[in-house]
């Protein structure tokens, strides 16, 4: 492996599963131009064993995704519901793991608003893994830390982006019955360092608000509407961007899990379709979409029917609409998407904000 890629550039999703696999710590996580992480090989310590590449998820082959069972999901306790981004899906399994003397895994945004990856072994601790974090969070010792815990015996969730999930399994080289994975619907995502400027600049500007969120409900008692900021596309040029699928990491938009088969026993993502598919479910305070993917999924329906709203979803068109979104393809590429992080790169944060008042003024004279 002395002085080659693991894998091209262009695909690599960041997963860290070759530098958790090492056996000699001669890969480290370094960050490009834009902020993003990839593998790098300290050539010292390398003895060109291989393992890297063997790990990598990039080389597994992916079927075409398979629709089989999905749920719109509503949990019935309130506390838990107003806690959750959407219908509180994840709190359900991660409890449910808890409660079977098992630790959960997750991405967690501290008061600097790093997202990295963190375990939660009570309901309390769960806390810091609610919440949306349209950014790219680190895995740094997760996986290494999750196989000590199988190998323990104990029952394992592992909640993370489809490549993350996949850089587990790949690092595992084995199943386990003790571990429960759980993929989120993802589009794609940008950098630390961008997201963390975007936040710094917005909390100097904004000196009534203490708090930022990427989504946030209000009948959450622990945070009062006028101390924090959500964003919003249209009017936020972050949440606009993100939503708009521009800024991701490169390989977002060649992602080999989107279009692919799921990488989770679970899939979880927000269930925004009960206008068209008019299900007799109160979706007010958030909807979850679960899709069960495989028969270890499935056998544990019934932690789910125990404690809230669940009622099928017969086709694809019916869970995500459309044409299947990011569980039939990727995000589009367009400029924008390497432009953002040029002008970020020569103007810092107001590079994109410079970028994102042109798009508005060229939408408003469209109109």
């Amino acid at each position: 492996m002395k002085g080659n890629e693991i894998c091209r550039k262009k695909y690599c999703t960041g997963c860290e599963a070759c530098a958790s696999a090492c056996p000699h710590q001669a890969i480290s996580m370094k960050e490009d131009w834009r902020g993003f992480r990839y593998p790098s090989i300290n050539t010292k310590k390398c003895t060109d064993c291989g393992l890297c590449q063997k790990i990598c998820p990039m080389g597994l082959d992916i079927p075409s995704f398979k629709y089989e069972i999905a749920y719109a999901f509503v949990e019935k306790n309130k506390e838990y519901l107003y806690q959750a981004s959407s219908g509180g899906a994840f709190g359900v399994m991660a409890r449910y793991v808890i409660g079977n003397g098992g630790i959960v895994f997750g991405a967690s945004m501290d008061d600097k608003y790093h997202v990295e990856y963190k375990s939660a072994e009570s309901v309390e601790d769960l806390k810091c893994l609610y919440g949306s974090k349209y950014v790219q969070s680190y895995i740094g010792g997760a996986y290494i830390r999750v196989k000590d815990n199988l190998r323990k015996g104990r029952w394992v969730l592992f909640c993370g982006c489809p490549c993350q999930v996949a850089g587990l399994k790949s690092y595992l080289q084995k199943d386990y019955a003790n571990l429960f994975t759980m993929d989120l619907i993802c589009h794609g995502v940008p950098s630390q360092p961008y997201f963390h400027d975007y936040v710094t600049d917005l909390l100097k500007r904004k000196k009534h608000i203490n708090r930022f969120r990427f989504r946030w409900k209000p009948e959450n008692p622990e945070e009062t509407k006028d101390k924090v900021y959500v964003g919003f596309s249209e009017s936020d040029y972050y949440m606009s961007y993100f939503l708009w699928g521009k800024g991701y990491r490169p390989g977002c938009y060649r992602c080999h899990f989107a279009g692919g088969s799921r990488q989770g026993d679970f899939t979880v993502g927000d269930f925004w379709q009960n206008e068209k598919t008019r299900l007799p479910i109160d979706d007010a305070h958030g909807a979850s979409l679960v899709f069960f993917n495989t028969e270890k999924a499935r056998s544990l329906r019934d932690v789910f029917e125990a404690n809230g709203a669940c009622l099928p979803l017969h086709s694809l068109s019916d869970a995500v609409g459309g044409d299947g979104g990011q569980l039939k393809h990727p995000s589009t590429y367009d400029i924008r998407c390497d432009l953002i992080y040029i002008l970020y790169k020569l103007f810092g944060i107001q590079g994109p904000k410079m970028l994102f008042g042109l798009d508005t003024l060229r939408f408003k004279v469209k109109k």
